[in-house]
């Protein structure tokens, strides 16, 4: 979890009063159903192009207890707009490792993880190919690397849901690769929208709020996992960029503007987070993929692990 540095905290409650402009009755359309209603603040504050706060609604029945990690992956499922990469980090859940707003699948498309890059990184501890008994890395992944990752990217779109799982967490491999700046979005990807994704050079920063209209951003002291939405809450996201890459990442970083006109109200699809997945029609006919989401023809597949999908269902295959 980042290590943020304060006297009291008092004292970060003092920087961080900035009231949220979200208004629900912009909201149009929804992720998930019932009474309760919340918001979703995306901001990528190091952006010049596009500094703009793009906001999600999200709702649930009375008895459901969603967190903050439930309700964005809900919207992330229900629209085509949204992207996020998300990874296991230990005890205290979920950390959000980069976020990108536009065409989902075309962003999608041209993500890709820079194995280069984050080999060569000063920052990073997590060892592609040892063990390391100091962070409790107990298994690494080695030359498979990039075909893990890019396996992961690929089920991001072709299940639909539109976010990505990152693979070399802290379930996997015992501690988790901090190696979000090297999660890169392609110079063709930027036809369809934007992508920021970071930990040493940037990182996305979690802000919430009360019901209150006039209720005031404060930094979370819990990661997206432990947050327990209530209704009429607001959740924000805003990537702070730093000076220069650092260790630790010190800084509480800024929150979402204040200014109602700059705010983007997204539409989602008119879905229901607690829909149970359809079973396949073994009628249907599959689709196959490979790792890196290029679709193949089952006439042309050769030896290797592909994705069949087969309706809304999608798995990993063995052609022998």
């Amino acid at each position: 979890m980042r290590t943020i540095i304060s006297a009291t905290l008092a004292g970060v409650a003092a920087l961080t009063l900035h009231s949220h402009p979200v208004d629900f009755d912009k909201i149009t359309s929804w992720a998930g159903e019932g009474s309760n209603r919340a918001a979703l603040v995306v901001y990528d504050n190091s952006s010049a192009c596009d500094a703009t706060p793009y906001v999600w609604g999200f709702r649930w029945k009375d008895g459901e207890k969603p967190t903050g990690e439930d309700m964005m992956k809900a919207i992330c499922a229900a629209s085509d707009e949204l992207v996020m990469l998300t990874q296991y980090t230990g005890q205290y859940g979920a950390t959000l490792c980069g976020a990108g707003v536009g065409d989902a699948d075309k962003l999608l498309e041209n993500i890709r993880f820079d194995f280069e890059g984050a080999k060569a990184s000063q920052f990073i501890n997590f060892d592609y190919y040892n063990t390391s008994s100091f962070f409790g890395q107990e298994d690494a992944p080695g030359d498979r690397t990039p075909e893990i990752c890019a396996e992961a990217i690929a089920e991001a779109r072709l299940t639909g849901l539109h976010y990505i799982q990152h693979p070399l967490d802290y379930a996997a491999y015992g501690y988790p690769a901090y190696d979000y700046d090297h999660w890169l979005l392609d110079d063709a990807g930027l036809d369809y929208g934007w992508w920021t994704a970071g930990w040493y050079s940037g990182y996305w920063s979690y802000w919430t709020s009360g019901p209150s209209a006039d209720a005031d951003w404060l930094y979370s002291g819990t990661g997206f996992t432990g947050r327990q939405l209530t209704d009429g809450c607001v959740d924000g996201w805003s990537y702070t960029l730093f000076d220069h890459p650092q260790v630790g990442g010190i800084g509480e970083g800024t929150p979402p503007p204040t200014d109602e006109t700059l705010y983007s109200y997204r539409d989602v699809r008119q879905t229901t987070s607690a829909e149970a997945p359809t079973a396949p029609d073994n009628d249907t006919p599959a689709e196959y993929y490979t790792l890196q989401g290029i679709r193949v023809s089952e006439a042309d597949l050769t030896p290797g692990l592909y994705i069949e999908r087969r309706g809304n269902d999608t798995r990993k295959v063995i052609i022998k």
